[in-house]
């Protein structure tokens, strides 16, 4: 197992990606802090599919919006399994809105969870993986980012200042031997990609 001993963070992982992404890990060795903070009951069971890799799975609640609150889960994180070794970022909100429908609330809502929730996971893990020489920091990107797209000012935006804050981050920890990444995922089969595509559909 790739990941026996090790500890990953994982945000949004009560579905689509983020479960897919548990599953991995624990079935790679790998001991567990799940976080989500609205769907409980579909993260205790992929906390549940999980422990059946025979790993240990705490599930941690709560806003990466919240600077505040994601120094209270990285802490029970550690307390409960020890140092975490693997951060993934994949937690994220996605509005597909005009620019002149996007209010000023969804527009900070947005920054907040899919950028500056980074920020602040990787201020919280990142001491830890300098003491000890290692570590890896993973973010989930978007392809607008790279391309840009129609109706997606606000996630663009976020997922742009995401790649940067990975690149800067990927050059300032290397030599600490903290490998920092973005993963851009292509079109995935979810519940909200079934929706886009049948918009305007009658």
């Amino acid at each position: 197992m790739k990941l026996a001993g090790k500890t990953a963070f994982i945000t949004g992982a009560s579905r689509n990606i983020g479960r897919a992404i548990a599953l991995a890990f624990a079935a790679e060795g790998a001991s567990l802090a799940l976080n989500t903070r609205v769907n409980r009951d579909e993260l205790a069971a992929v906390a549940d599919e999980c422990r059946k890799s025979g790993v240990r799975v705490v599930p941690v609640l709560g806003d990466i919006a919240d600077a505040a609150a994601v120094e209270t889960m990285v802490g029970q994180a550690r307390a409960e399994l020890g140092a975490i070794d693997v951060l993934v970022c994949n937690a994220a909100i996605r509005p597909h809105q005009a620019i002149t429908e996007t209010s000023l609330e969804d527009w900070h809502r947005v920054m907040a969870v899919d950028l500056h929730s980074a920020f602040y996971l990787a201020r919280a893990v990142v001491p830890g993986m300098k003491e000890r020489r290692a570590g890896s920091i993973i973010a989930l990107g978007g392809q607008s980012a790279l391309t840009g797209r129609p109706n997606t000012a606000a996630v663009t935006a976020a997922k742009t200042g995401l790649l940067g804050l990975v690149r800067a981050l990927a050059a300032e920890l290397g030599p600490f031997g903290i490998r920092v990444n973005m993963v851009v995922p292509g079109f995935i089969d979810t519940e909200r990609a079934h929706h886009r595509m049948n918009e305007g559909k009658a």
